[in-house]
């Protein structure tokens, strides 16, 4: 593993939805058999137990075997980069002390959870989870965590070695620029799949997607478009992905992207409390959608 300072994440890292059978428990045959497709599929990484991974109704031992589960079935392929998301930053740092024991090289992480931190609490939060040693991905979410991971606060959180990327989720386009401009040493993310290819054009070196799972050579090629230059072809495909990428900042955005995962033969199951299923004619125009996506290519 490079130090964690010069930990580089270019590519497609899909934050993997956590497959569930028709009791609702937890489905290992079949995560494992997802993270092998997605990495036989070209993505650079996959990223468990994020928001996507529904990983708040997981049990303790749920959560670390989904971890365990991805870095045998990709036996080195390509890197699983758990989310270690927790209330507090002793929690925090115990998931990624879990995830250095499983051979993880690095981790992804939220502010803490428990309540709306202040900038200083941020800030020992992600050097609680750095006194493991990890690259960590600082998650900016800030309509699941309460607070906005700004441009300046970033800053701070640049200045522990540690901290090495930023998934940006804040749905604001404009934040890949103020970001390079006043924390230029994070690499930066796109987080939000409908946000992509702007943040491709302002900077971003990789992609944390969530329709991957469902598309994922679809997605590295568009991300290999935007990176070599080719905006135009870049654009027809994006244009022809956003009605589905667009449910990637909505809230049901799990329940979609695991109808579009049945839709294309990879399925994933329900969802658990306290999500809901879609309704029936929601999942009818997600599965249209993806049917309209696929005949056009």
């Amino acid at each position: 593993m490079t130090a964690a300072g010069q930990y580089e994440l270019h590519g497609v890292f899909v934050a993997t939805t956590t497959p569930f059978d028709a009791n609702g428990a937890l489905d290992l045959r079949a995560y494992e058999d997802h993270c092998a497709w997605l990495a036989g599929s070209g993505v650079s990484g996959v990223i468990p137990n994020g928001s996507l991974g529904e990983y708040e109704t997981l049990s303790d031992d749920e959560r670390a075997s989904v971890v365990k589960a991805a870095v045998e079935a990709l036996e080195g392929r390509v890197p699983v980069i758990p989310g270690v998301s927790a209330k507090s930053g002793p929690e925090a740092r115990r998931w990624a002390e879990h995830a250095a024991s499983a051979g993880c090289p690095a981790v992804m992480a939220l502010p803490p959870t428990s309540h709306a931190p202040t900038d200083d609490e941020v800030v020992a939060h992600f050097r609680t989870v750095a006194e493991v040693g990890l690259p960590i991905i600082a998650y900016n979410n800030p309509f699941s965590t309460r607070v906005d991971l700004r441009p300046g606060l970033l800053r701070r959180l640049a200045e522990i070695p540690e901290v090495v990327a930023v998934k940006e989720f804040s749905q604001d386009v404009r934040r890949v620029a103020a970001i390079r401009e006043q924390a230029g040493d994070l690499q930066v993310l796109c987080g939000c799949d409908d946000t992509f290819v702007e943040a491709m054009l302002m900077g971003a070196v990789g992609w944390i997607a969530g329709f991957a799972n469902a598309f994922p050579v679809e997605s590295v090629r568009l991300y290999d478009l935007c990176a070599s230059g080719r905006w135009d072809e870049a654009r027809e495909l994006y244009r022809a992905l956003l009605p589905l990428l667009r449910y990637d900042a909505d809230p049901v955005f799990v329940q979609a992207i695991k109808v579009a995962q049945e839709e294309v033969g990879h399925p994933a199951g329900g969802v658990r409390l306290p999500r809901l299923a879609l309704p029936g004619e929601e999942q009818d125009r997600v599965r249209r959608l993806c049917r309209t996506f696929l005949g056009d290519r």
